[in-house]
């Protein structure tokens, strides 16, 4: 996005954290017309909460800093990452002419959802306070869905300055020869494919695949999990009974497209109670290589709603093992439903454009 509205003739500094330790990345450089600077700090690492929690204080001052410096900017743009950062940028970044807050995910409910943090109630109703004034002190507040739309709005900001605009894909739907070699090289010919890609994070509901998974024992349907998150290493072990269960790392980006496209249907999870605090962005990928979807997660979020209105996937609630090994089983032995639902994921990828997004946000910065 940055790049997008750099190449449309703005001038667009992003100010970032250093990355990882290893990574030696540059203090400062401009990349495709886009000005970065890096801040120093811990390095950060996912390790654990506390690592976590400490690399993201470090940098809260010297994001601050970089921001306030540059004054009387047209615009910023603060992210959801780390968590309470629009609090910061509410206070660094008051001479900007426009604030605008891009809500990836809603903090502190999120993390006290997934029980990232055990504090008093009292703690989380005070950090929920900061955040709210923090969010009622935006001009604008970008969020990616109706359900988070109605989160945001209930914290007391104005609906008028609650905008939705969703999040896309750079994944390219690969050639059939491309996926046709990708299925031979994985030793997936002649089997039915349902895989899950992307982070293995608190977020996601797997206690449900693994039910799914041991009602599917003896079928064609073959499960594959491709990523890494602080779930993986206990789901590899929830699923070390099932021979039709299989672990792969994450995918080079420049061959996403074909893996993606060999897989024969797409599981997507979000766990019960978190609509409007987190959206799957993997949905926007699966879209975009037209992938079938069986969707596993509360039943009115804009996910489940999506995929209703399209018919580009199944929806399943939460808890429901039988219906998602139902489902698949039913899916594996009817080609015809699969490639109706791939062409209503396809066409509905028009929808999650690059461009599309680029075009809102430039009316918003306008």
């Amino acid at each position: 996005m940055a790049e997008e509205l750099a190449r449309g003739g703005a001038r667009v500094v992003v100010v970032t954290s250093r990355g990882p330790a290893d990574m030696q990345l540059a203090k400062q450089e401009r990349v495709n017309g886009v000005e970065l600077i890096r801040v120093g700090g811990a390095s950060f690492t996912r390790a654990t909460h506390f690592r976590r929690a400490w690399s993201y204080a470090g940098l809260y001052p010297q994001l601050a800093w970089q921001v306030w410096r540059m004054g009387a900017v047209d615009a910023t743009v603060s992210m959801t990452d780390p968590p309470m950062h629009v609090a910061v940028m509410a206070l660094a970044a008051y001479r900007a002419k426009k604030r605008i807050h891009w809500a990836q995910d809603i903090y502190p409910e999120l993390a006290a959802e997934l029980g990232v943090f055990s504090l008093p109630k009292f703690m989380v109703r005070i950090l929920q306070g900061v955040s709210t004034w923090a969010l009622q002190r935006q001009h604008d507040v970008v969020v990616l869905g109706r359900d988070m739309q109605k989160r945001v709005i209930a914290r007391g900001v104005d609906v008028s300055r609650v905008d939705v605009i969703a999040n896309w894909s750079s994944v390219k739907k690969a050639d059939t020869e491309d996926i046709l070699a990708k299925r031979k090289q994985l030793r997936w010919d002649g089997k039915f494919v349902a895989m899950y890609s992307g982070n293995l994070g608190l977020a996601h509901d797997f206690e449900t695949l693994v039910k799914a998974a041991d009602l599917l024992r003896g079928s064609d349907v073959r499960l594959v999990f491709a990523g890494e998150g602080p779930r993986l290493e206990r789901l590899r072990q929830a699923m070390v009974p099932f021979e039709h269960v299989s672990f792969l790392p994450p995918q080079p980006r420049m061959d996403l497209g074909a893996f993606l496209g060999a897989a024969d249907v797409h599981l997507v999870t979000v766990r019960r109670g978190l609509s409007g605090l987190v959206v799957p962005s993997k949905v926007y990928g699966i879209l975009a290589v037209g992938g079938p979807l069986l969707y596993v997660g509360p039943l009115d979020s804009d996910v489940a709603k999506l995929l209703q209105s399209s018919g580009a996937g199944v929806s399943v609630k939460n808890g429901d093992a039988e219906k998602v090994a139902q489902t698949l089983r039913s899916l594996a032995g009817d080609p015809t439903k699969l490639a109706a639902m791939g062409r209503s994921s396809q066409h509905l990828a028009k929808t999650f454009t690059l461009a599309n997004a680029t075009r809102q946000w430039s009316e918003l910065l306008r």
